[in-house]
């Protein structure tokens, strides 16, 4: 599908080049390996073929309505008009670009609507929020919400009719994205209109939607949201719920108003997600009168507030227009002459390529000047700095560690493929050197049975080991999923202690407060600060562990082979890369408006009453996220171990399979005729031959691995 048209750009760079490198690299050798492992580890071969085929970099753009998300994602991807950007439209359901990835069926654009429960949700009255509000004062119906939940069911019945109930939980699937197709689906449209824009937007939930590569050399799916401050009040859980899964998020702030209290909002909702993967972009300065003078200031000002909610990061902060990176790949004369027009045209001069008596429209008959004034919209659009983040935090971001493991279990697979060819080597020069002693042949026979034999118990050996440190293994993580749990609740119950007592003593001092401030901020910092650090200690007692489980492999790998390679078959330095804590940024009763508050205060009889119920509301609001961050957790540890004995024990599996399959083979020969049987010279040069090739591959994937450590995990640019 032709999802986006070629754009001119005046830096056609591509995204991600170092990450696609290697995934190709990684691909082919793992073909290679393919055809050099015993059957039985295949599968495993295949089943690490087939995630790096699928993996892909997800990129997450969210923002308030209006803050120029669509035109950013538009200049992003180098289509200046494939996402709806007009004054009326918004989105409002999450809409995944596919960049280099095929899709699974024929189908290039997969719009998902919501479940029949879902919908019910939603019409009932503004689904989560509705359900927080009634959980904090049972039987309070704010009317906003009432109002909203009767516009959208009245809004559904008139653009679907009957139609609409029979597409709840149904999908509708487009081979080609035709123009005006989106707006359909994921614009709101006018409220009081018929016409087709958003005809279906009240009950779509996704739009999957696969591209052409872009401007990506690795594959990456940008994720567009609904807007964080969505008026219907409905769309916002989509936007918490799809974030978790992202591996890095641009915010999109307005020159105009950056960090608002919506933004605010936005950025602590994001909290929970990893900070040391965000990027924010000041968009729309081409509405400032003054950028010189204006711009610095409110840089310093978002940097200074991203210190307050991000203690100790430093997360890049890009300036720019994405109006102006537009014009710049979809150069229009009339909007390049309302560009001039304002008084933030003069900061196009910083590019160096124009003189300040040429921004006039009337050199627009200059191919040349237009050129250059195509080049400076770009430089100064922010977006060459915004491709170099994400470019740089690719490295740091999920698929490098997917690929940096990749390298690492091929690279000792390969190793157990080279000390097991060199065994096999070995033994078809010792055939050789007897193949003319006839009477040795008898004793050569029961030395190879002997051998199997051996194998045979060395197999056993090999399994009882792995179920032995599988058990070991989880016995570890499950008792360090539990001191996390222990912590958090240890957090979680000090901080809810400290509030009912404040709260108790200013409702004692006579003074019942209007407006209850409390918002879960501090809470969600330290319970975010405590996971990460006891995530790192639980990582660093497993990654022990598999330390000392190393001299068991290669007792195990001396047993079979005289002198294995004995490299540590996953790295000293593996790592265990800790999952998102997205559970942090779930929106909770104590998140609600101050408005919703003033209803519970007034039914609490006594500032004791008052303290407890802040207490209990606190304990009953973070207990569930904190089950969920030690599952999380949980499942990352599990991960681990799965790897680590998957992959260690299968490479000591493999060349017990290899060594068998070659004793069997030579059993076999010595009770054939010398004449039906093939030349044992033949044998060993193809043999060795195979030791080549497993030495080559080997080498090339240490020095990937390495690569991966030494280029990819370093830290990523910042601006």
């Amino acid at each position: 599908m032709q999802a986006t048209r070629s754009a001119e750009n005046p830096s056609p760079g591509r995204i991600g080049g170092r990450l696609e490198d290697l995934r190709k690299q990684l691909l082919s050798c793992g073909d290679v390996l393919a055809g050099l492992v015993e059957p039985a580890a295949r599968p495993l071969i295949a089943d690490a073929l087939y995630q790096l085929r699928e993996l892909a970099c997800r990129i997450a753009v969210v923002g308030q309505i209006k803050s120029g998300k669509s035109s950013f994602i538009n200049a992003f991807i180098r289509n200046p008009s494939f996402l709806p950007t007009s004054v009326t439209p918004w989105t409002t359901a999450v809409t995944n670009l596919h960049f280099g990835q095929t899709p699974s069926s024929r189908f290039s654009a997969i719009f998902s609507f919501l479940q029949k429960e879902e919908w019910a949700d939603l019409a009932a009255g503004g689904g989560k929020i509705r359900e927080l509000t009634e959980r904090l004062v049972p039987g309070f119906e704010p009317e906003l919400l009432q109002q909203h939940a009767e516009m959208l069911r009245t809004r559904a019945q008139e653009k679907l009719g009957p139609e609409f109930e029979l597409l709840l939980g149904q999908a509708h699937l487009f081979e080609a994205l035709p123009p005006g197709m989106l707006e359909r689906y994921v614009c709101s449209g006018d409220f009081a209109g018929p016409g087709q824009i958003g005809r279906y937007s009240d009950i779509t939930k996704s739009a999957d939607i696969y591209c052409q590569q872009g401007p990506f050399a690795f594959p990456c799916t940008i994720i567009d949201t609904p807007g964080t401050n969505d008026p219907s009040l409905i769309r916002d859980e989509i936007t918490r719920r799809c974030l978790g899964s992202a591996d890095m998020y641009i915010v999109v702030l307005t020159a105009r108003q950056p960090l608002s209290e919506n933004d605010v909002a936005l950025l602590r909702m994001m909290r929970g997600l990893n900070k040391d993967r965000i990027v924010v972009l000041i968009n729309r300065i081409d509405d400032l009168s003054d950028v010189d003078s204006e711009l610095p200031r409110v840089l310093s000002y978002v940097r200074q507030r991203l210190a307050v909610e991000f203690p100790g990061s430093a997360i890049p902060v890009v300036s720019g227009s994405a109006w102006w990176a537009s014009q710049a790949m979809a150069f229009d004369p009339q909007a390049a002459t309302r560009i001039l027009q304002r008084r933030s045209a003069s900061s196009l001069l910083r590019a160096g390529l124009l003189r300040p008596d040429e921004l006039t429209p009337a050199n627009f008959s200059s191919p040349d000047f237009c050129e250059r004034l195509r080049q400076s919209l770009y430089a100064m659009s922010g977006l060459p700095a915004v491709n170099q983040v994400i470019d740089g935090l690719m490295g740091t971001a999920r698929p490098a560690y997917v690929l940096r493991q990749s390298a690492k279990s091929f690279a000792e697979m390969a190793r157990a493929c080279e000390s097991a060819a060199r065994s096999e080597l070995q033994l078809l020069l010792a055939v050789q050197g007897d193949a003319r002693d006839a009477a040795g042949s008898t004793e050569k026979r029961s030395i190879y049975e002997r051998e199997r034999d051996l194998l045979a118990e060395v197999a056993t050996n090999i399994e009882a080991s792995a179920s032995g440190i599988e058990a070991q293994l989880n016995r570890i993580i499950q008792e360090e999923r539990d001191k996390l749990r222990a912590t958090l609740q240890v957090t979680i119950d000090f901080h809810a202690a400290r509030e009912r007592d404040v709260l108790i003593d200013t409702l004692s001092r006579g003074r019942p407060p209007k407006v209850w401030t409390h918002e879960g901020v501090e809470l969600r910092r330290a319970l975010a600060s405590e996971f990460r650090r006891e995530f790192e200690n639980a990582a660093f007692r497993l990654r022990s562990f598999h330390a000392r489980v190393i001299p068991e492999l290669h007792r195990l790998m001396r047993t079979l082979v005289p002198e294995p390679d004995l490299a540590d078959p996953l790295g000293e330095g593996i790592a265990i890369p800790a999952p998102t804590i997205a559970p942090l940024s779930r929106l909770l009763v104590l998140d609600l408006e101050n408005k919703r508050w003033s209803a519970f205060w007034s039914r609490q009889p006594s500032s004791e009453t008052s303290g407890a119920k802040i207490e209990a509301l606190i304990r009953e609001e973070f207990s569930p996220i904190a089950d969920e961050l030690a599952q999380l957790a949980g499942y990352a540890f599990r991960d681990f171990s799965s790897m680590t004995i998957k992959w260690s024990f299968g490479a000591c599996r493999n060349i017990q399979h290899a060594l068998k399959r070659r004793l069997e083979y030579l059993l076999a020969e010595m009770g054939t005729a010398p004449a039906q049987g093939p030349k044992p010279g033949d044998a060993v040069h193809t043999q060795a031959q195979r030791l080549k090739d497993t030495e080559a591959l080997t080498r090339h994937l240490d020095h990937l691995a390495q690569y991966i450590d030494t280029i990819l995990k370093a830290e990523a640019p910042r601006v």
